[in-house]
C-alpha cells in the first residue's frame, strides 16, 4: 500500500470517527437537557404542591408523631440521593465515549481535540454538580422542612422573595448550554476540515 493509499484510507477512519463524536455529542446533549428539565418541571410541582400536601398529611393525622410516616420521608430522602448516581451514570456514559472517539481521530488537530474535550467536561460538570446540589441540598432538605416540621416551604428568614434565590440554580446550567453551543460549532469546523478534502494533492 503506498503512501497516498495510506493516507486516504486514514482519512475515511476519520471521518468514520467523527460520525461516531457526532452520534455521542447529540446523546450527550440530549441526555443533559432532558436531565435539565426533568428537574425544573419537578421542582416546580413540588413548588405549588409542598405545602397543600403538608396540609393533607395533617388532617388526616400523619405526621412526625407516626414512625411510617418518618420512615417513608426517609426513604424518599434516600431516592433522591441515589438520583445523584442515576445522572451521572447518564451525563458520563455518552460523555466518555465521546472523548475516546475525538482522541482515536488522528486528522483533528490537538487544540481543537482539548478545546472540545474541555468544554465538555465543564458542561458535564456544571450540570451534574448543580443538579446534585438541586436536587440533594435544596429538595431533600425541603421535604424534611415542610413534611416532616411542618413549616412553610418559604423561608421566613429570607424575606418575601427567599424563593427567588433558587435563581442562582440556573447560571451554571446556563453556563452548560453556551459550552455545549461552542462544542457545536467547533465540531461543524472540524466536519468542514474532514470531509472538504476528496483527494490527497499529487507531489
Amino acid at each position: 500500500m503506498n503512501i497516498k493509499e495510506t493516507k486516504n484510507q486514514q482519512k475515511n477512519i476519520d471521518k468514520e470517527v467523527f460520525k461516531r463524536i457526532n452520534d455521542k455529542f447529540k446523546q450527550y446533549w440530549k441526555v443533559l437537557f432532558t436531565l435539565i428539565t426533568c428537574y425544573i418541571v419537578g421542582y416546580l410541582c413540588w413548588s405549588i404542591g409542598a405545602e397543600k400536601i403538608r396540609d393533607l398529611l395533617k388532617k388526616n393525622n400523619l405526621n412526625k408523631g407516626v414512625l411510617f410516616f418518618v420512615i417513608s420521608i426517609a426513604l424518599l430522602q434516600g431516592l433522591l440521593f441515589s438520583l445523584d448516581g442515576v445522572v451521572t451514570s447518564l451525563l458520563k456514559a455518552p460523555f466518555n465515549q465521546m472523548c475516546y472517539a475525538i482522541n482515536k481521530a488522528e486528522r483533528i488537530d490537538d487544540k481543537k481535540k482539548d478545546y472540545v474535550i474541555t468544554k465538555a467536561t465543564e458542561s458535564n460538570e456544571h450540570c451534574k454538580e448543580t443538579l446534585k446540589k438541586f436536587g440533594i441540598l435544596t429538595i431533600g432538605a425541603e421535604v424534611v422542612k415542610v413534611l416532616i416540621k411542618g413549616k412553610n416551604l418559604q423561608d421566613e428568614d429570607a424575606g418575601r422573595y427567599g424563593q427567588w434565590l433558587m435563581i442562582s440554580y440556573l447560571v451554571p446550567l446556563v453556563w452548560a448550554t453556551i459550552d455545549i453551543l461552542l462544542i457545536n460549532r467547533e465540531l461543524k469546523k472540524v466536519k468542514k476540515g474532514l470531509f472538504s478534502i476528496t483527494s490527497i494533492p499529487k507531489k
